[in-house]
């Protein structure tokens, strides 16, 4: 259980410290591992003193042994049985224990949220200024390519904001630097590589001269080394030089072009940055800025409609359409960032500044229209898939199933282990390729959608992540496609509830070993840093390190990319995946809560030790997973309260099944909706009334203390 003096209000000494270390969005993750173990193990406890007892009472099919425990599930229970009520009330109060649980996390996170949007996040760079500017500051997307100049960025700022704005800037396009710098990089990486090689043979060499005997050799003589050459023409040139002299020549070039590109910014710069549209006069450098006046001219000229300007031929490419715009107070710039400026589509949108060490500086200049358009047809394409799931399901149960018959032929399909492997291989493999596609998701994001930060990305892989591990459940508990399903709904609406309710007690072994699969497989893999253990104990052994160079034995010691922090769409769609078979089967098949309690209590000990131990987060997001796990939790209300109500009507308890699904839906509809308009909206973003309490606290400190700045919050954003 979650370690609280008051639920939902205080933490315990220990508690808050972890907070500190690992960071909110971290603890988060560990609280919903405890929040699902605590939703399964206490029902289990009553469930095994009250529902098991009704359905062993209710079997009339002989010994339990073996894997006859599986048969205590609610196909025992006989229409019109009256000990059904047992099992309703039941599930009424596991319901209601579910939401009024989570109402308790509600407390505290709202709490935490506050906290954090106020005060940032404690891994952030300590100094005040620093501080002060990235809470103070705002990103601004689709500025049109008319108004990209800090001056104008300013103006548009200063007309809606009069005298709170202390710095406007807009991102540069600095991509063609970047590709030489990345070439140089390149370039360096085979100086070095060829020069360890190299210096290795020089070693051997003066060491079987020296001491007279073969080094290393398998008892083969040690020919002299010679200096590396390379074609210095290319693939289809004859002509070879020396390596290092060659590549000294190119890094040199290299140099000499990226401090010409690097010129040739900081001078267009200079040229456009004070470019406005309503303050020509105020263009020279060095004259002190002045607010434009908010005339009903200039700001008809701010806000014209940009394909208009652009007609007229003034634009410059040479900014991204992004920008950032630092104000005087957290209040400011949390009202710039809550409100609609112009009422125009595409026009000037704001968010809070991204953490810049979240920052994918490759993806800041993508167009947001560009950017959503994608993922619009990036969630389309997923969706189909999500759609076919079942089919690629079916293909391997086929196969798993005449892997099986033919392991077990000769009479062997009559073993109680039959029926074990061929429910387990299925799922194991399906689990695999749920355990890879996260990869693909997240390249997708970064490399195609080209989301502008990491969380962004971790988003996307959360979201899609979770909908494939949902429909794996809804697919195997269907036993066909989401398609089919529909069409068969569509058709036979009566003929398809009795098969549904008939077959989700038939599959329950396959889920069975999905959660056993997740609690055995996936957690520990997590726990085993399985990416670093191939990399340590497969790779490097076949490496010579000392051929390597210190770049590439850097490299090697380097965790893997999806190592080296938590990425959330990896981990909590596992969750998700737990809490939804649980609640699924938690009246149908007892056992099941408590092998899922199993599940969440080995996550949250590993998410703990990783959190602790092996994870080192690059910044932290704000807890924004429990909004994400909030919406799963009802969502798997809604469902569980559907399949029960359905299978009450199956057993001819037409006005139980009614009620029950009806009363049940509005009070969880009534509950989503207090949670929305009481926990969710008002932790979004920072209140105004919040914001102004810092802002007088703040000014309090600063006129009592001074601070010396180190001048890094000026390169926040650059």
């Amino acid at each position: 259980a979650v370690p609280i003096k008051r639920p939902g209000i205080d933490l315990t000494e220990g508690e808050q410290e972890f907070l500190r270390c690992a960071g909110l969005d971290t603890y988060m993750l560990v609280r919903l591992a405890r929040f699902g173990f605590d939703v399964t193990f206490y029902p289990f406890g009553l469930a095994v003193v009250t529902i098991l007892p009704v359905y062993r009472s209710c079997w009339t099919g002989g010994d339990l042994s073996g894997f006859g425990h599986l048969s205590l599930t609610i196909n025992v229970v006989q229409g019109g049985d009256r000990r059904m009520i047992v099992v309703v009330l039941f599930t009424a109060m596991l319901y209601l224990y579910i939401m009024r649980r989570l109402w308790f996390e509600w407390e505290n996170f709202i709490q935490l949220r506050h906290s954090f949007l106020a005060n940032g996040d404690n891994s952030f760079y300590t100094s005040p200024t620093y501080l002060r500017t990235y809470r103070n500051t705002c990103m601004v997307e689709c500025v049109p390519k008319t108004h990209r100049s800090d001056q104008n960025l300013r103006d548009v700022f200063e007309s809606l904001f009069p005298g709170q704005i202390e710095h406007a800037e807009m991102l540069i396009d600095t991509s063609k630097l970047e590709e030489i710098l990345r070439e140089r990089r390149k370039l360096i990486r085979k100086y070095d590589s060829i020069s360890a090689r190299y210096l290795h043979e020089c070693w051997r060499y003066n060491a079987w001269q020296r001491d007279g005997k073969l080094v290393g050799t398998c008892n083969r003589r040690v020919a002299e080394p010679i200096e590396p050459k390379v074609q210095g023409g290319g693939l289809l040139s004859m002509k070879k030089e020396d390596a290092f002299a060659f590549y000294s020549k190119k890094i040199k070039e290299i140099d000499e072009l990226a401090d010409k590109e690097y010129v040739n910014i900081v001078e267009t710069r200079k040229n456009w940055h004070l470019a406005s549209l309503i303050s020509p006069s105020q263009a020279a450098e060095g004259q002190d800025y002045r607010p434009p006046d908010s005339t009903a001219h200039n700001l008809y000229t701010l806000f014209v409609p940009s394909h208009i300007r652009q007609l007229l031929g003034e634009e410059s490419q040479f900014f991204y359409g992004t920008g950032m715009v630092e104000f005087k107070s957290i209040a400011a710039k949390q009202s710039a960032v809550q409100c609609n400026l112009s009422g125009q589509p595409y026009w000037m949108i704001t968010s809070d500044a991204p953490d810049p060490r979240d920052l994918f500086w490759s993806n800041v200049g993508a167009s947001r229209y560009t950017l959503e358009t994608r993922k619009i047809l990036v969630n389309s394409v997923l969706l189909v898939g999500v759609l076919a799931w079942g089919t690629i399901v079916g293909v391997i149960q086929s196969v798993s199933t005449d892997f099986a018959n033919k392991l077990f032929e000769g009479g062997g399909t009559e073993s109680k282990f039959y029926n074990l492997v061929k429910d387990y291989i299925p799922a194991l493999v399906v689990s695999l390729v749920l355990l890879w596609i996260p990869n693909l998701f997240f390249l997708l994001a970064r490399s195609v959608i080209r989301f502008k930060s990491h969380t962004q990305c971790d988003e996307f892989v959360l979201l899609w992540n979770t909908g494939y591990r949902l429909a794996n459940v809804f697919v195997t508990l269907f036993a066909m496609s989401i398609i089919n399903a529909i069409e068969c709904f569509r058709e036979q609406p009566e003929e398809f509830v009795k098969r549904l309710a008939a077959a989700v007690v038939r599959r329950s072994s396959i889920l069975m070993n999905l959660v056993i699969i997740a609690t055995g497989q996936e957690t520990m893999l997590q726990l085993l840093q399985w990416r670093s253990l191939i990399k340590q104990a497969v790779i490097r052994p076949l490496i010579n390190l000392n051929t390597r160079s210190r770049r590439e034995i850097d490299s090697l010691n380097t965790a893997p990319k999806f190592e080296q922090s938590f990425i959330f769409g990896f981990f909590a769609p596992v969750l998700a995946y737990g809490l939804m078979i649980a609640m699924l089967y938690s009246f149908m098949c007892p056992l099941m809560l408590g092998i899922c309690a199993i599940f969440f209590w080995v996550a949250s000990k590993v998410h703990t030790h990783n959190a602790l131990f092996v994870y080192c987060q690059r910044c932290e997001g704000g807890g924004k997973i429990f909004y994400y796990w909030n919406r799963i939790v009802f969502i798997t209300l809604y469902s569980a309260n559907v399949l029960f109500s359905a299978i009450l009507l199956l057993k001819q308890y037409e006005t139980m099944g009614i009620s029950f699904f009806f009363i049940m839906l509005l009070f969880t509809w009534g509950v989503d909706t207090s949670v929305t308009n009481t926990f969710v909206v008002n932790s979004l973003h920072l209140p105004i009334s919040i914001a102004r309490i810092h802002d007088e606290e703040e000014s309090e400190l600063l006129s009592e203390r001074e601070f010396e700045s180190d001048g890094r919050e000026k390169f926040m954003y650059r």
